[in-house]
């Protein structure tokens, strides 16, 4: 049944669910970015399944390992979401969500996060290794269940379109970047939690 023969009542609902479906989306990208693994496992429903290139499993596995993986290999991340496409069936849903991501790889880590060769190109490149940017562009495809009213995760498939590696000249202490305050960081010490404090006590 297509969005123009639904009823009034069974159009907002599917647009209800999108949302939905929307926010655990969303919610995978903060989650990721604060290292948060409270919040990492409201996203998956524990018996789902993660295809992640670098792990493929249980999400109740998937959930503790990738918040350990991109603490260690990154001192910092985004995750961004782009065109994003969700289908609803009931309490199903399937999506496509364009994914753009730059993180900034801890010194020591290049050569085992990027490989060896990425060295061999920044040769006679005038470019000196030490704090590294991996860029990628792909997609999440998801499956989603809504059991007892809430949406998460079921299945997860990433897809790799491209990625893109070079050396990072982040500047923190000169020029205008000094005035640029605060910085975001991995965990409950990040502006957005005092945030949400403020809104849970304004309806508290």
């Amino acid at each position: 049944m297509t969005a123009n023969t639904l009823s009034p009542r069974d159009r907002l609902a599917e647009l209800v669910a999108v949302r939905d479906v929307g926010d655990v989306l969303t919610r995978y990208c903060r989650a990721l970015d604060r290292a948060d693994l409270a919040m990492m496992e409201t996203v998956y429903w524990p018996d789902g399944e993660d295809i992640h290139g670098i792990y493929s499993g249980r999400a109740s596995e998937f959930v503790p390992f990738i918040i350990s993986e991109i603490t260690k290999y990154f001192t910092m991340g985004t995750h961004c979401l782009l065109n994003v496409d969700i289908e609803i069936d009931g309490d199903h849903a399937a999506s496509e969500s364009y994914l753009y991501s730059a993180c900034r790889v801890r010194n020591g880590m290049a050569e085992e996060m990027l490989g060896s060769s990425y060295f061999g190109q920044l040769a006679g490149s005038g470019l000196d290794a030490g704090h590294e940017m991996f860029v990628m562009a792909g997609r999440y495809l998801d499956r989603f269940e809504k059991r007892d009213g809430e949406w998460r995760i079921m299945r997860r498939m990433v897809v790799s379109d491209w990625n893109a590696s070079h050396p990072s000249n982040q500047i923190l202490e000169q020029g205008m970047h000094q005035t640029l305050r605060p910085i975001g960081e991995w965990g409950k010490g990040d502006p957005v939690y005092a945030n949400s404090r403020y809104i849970e006590g304004a309806h508290g």
